[in-house]
């Protein structure tokens, strides 16, 4: 049986009186990748917020490396192995690529001393190759791919064992698309790394994807069947 990495049940969640997740339930099992689609507004950003500590939950359970984690701060969750990369291009437009790299490792501090940062700033760039070569390129300067590869790159400088990705591709040109979805693909092949991709190019994200949920309503259930079978069906149906 498959370790889960997070466990969600029966979250809710919102921004004042305005209730937006309602009993959602979800996992993600080590080693895989899982995919999270539905229409604007439904609540798959607030729920990978709850994850990552970022927003409080009002009721249910939600658990990260068997951490309540309602109890744990953000660091902490960060420092046991979960990375979180938000739909915004969080980059440091002024600073350059390296900096942005090193900022999103030295944010833990002593804390972060076990990991080697010379090797995590070795993985990023082997994993994008182009960061390699603009590294001292300020990242405001960079198209909107090469910015998201920047946030992606700072969401792994810690060495994260599990990554919550927040619509990565979006407005991205369909061969930047391609590029970043063969890296997620790599991070889970090569480093066994678990993803939870929340995602609007459906299309891309069903090739690269174990397991599926569809959020429509506020509510979250498992897509049955094989997700490439969702590609072979009108989609809308679902949504």
């Amino acid at each position: 049986m498959s370790q889960q990495v997070i466990t969600a049940q029966g979250v809710y969640s919102g921004y004042g009186d305005a209730e937006v997740l309602r009993g959602v339930s979800l996992r993600l099992d080590q080693g895989e990748i899982v995919g999270l689609i539905g229409p604007n507004g439904v609540g798959k950003t607030t729920l990978l917020k709850c994850m990552a500590g970022l927003m409080p939950i009002g009721s249910g359970q939600l658990r990260v490396f068997e951490r309540d984690v309602v109890a744990s701060s953000t660091l902490e969750l960060r420092l046991a192995g979960l990375g979180y990369v938000p739909q915004e291009r969080n980059v440091f437009p002024n600073l350059s690529v390296r900096e942005n790299l090193e900022t999103a490792y030295r944010v833990a501090g002593k804390r972060a001393a076990a990991i080697d940062i010379d090797e995590r700033m070795a993985f990023v760039e082997a994993l994008f190759p182009r960061l390699a070569e603009r590294r001292s390129q300020h990242a405001g300067l960079m198209s909107g791919g090469e910015q998201r590869m920047v946030a992606l790159g700072m969401g792994l400088m810690l060495k994260p064992q599990a990554l919550l990705l927040d619509e990565p591709t979006t407005g991205l040109a369909p061969i930047v698309v391609y590029e970043l979805m063969r890296a997620i693909r790599k991070l889970r092949e090569s480093e066994g790394i678990s993803i939870l991709i929340v995602e609007q190019n459906i299309a891309s994200m069903l090739k690269v994807v174990d397991r599926l949920y569809i959020m429509k309503e506020n509510v979250c259930r498992e897509f049955e069947g094989e997700p490439a079978d969702l590609g072979r069906q009108n989609i809308w149906e679902y949504l």
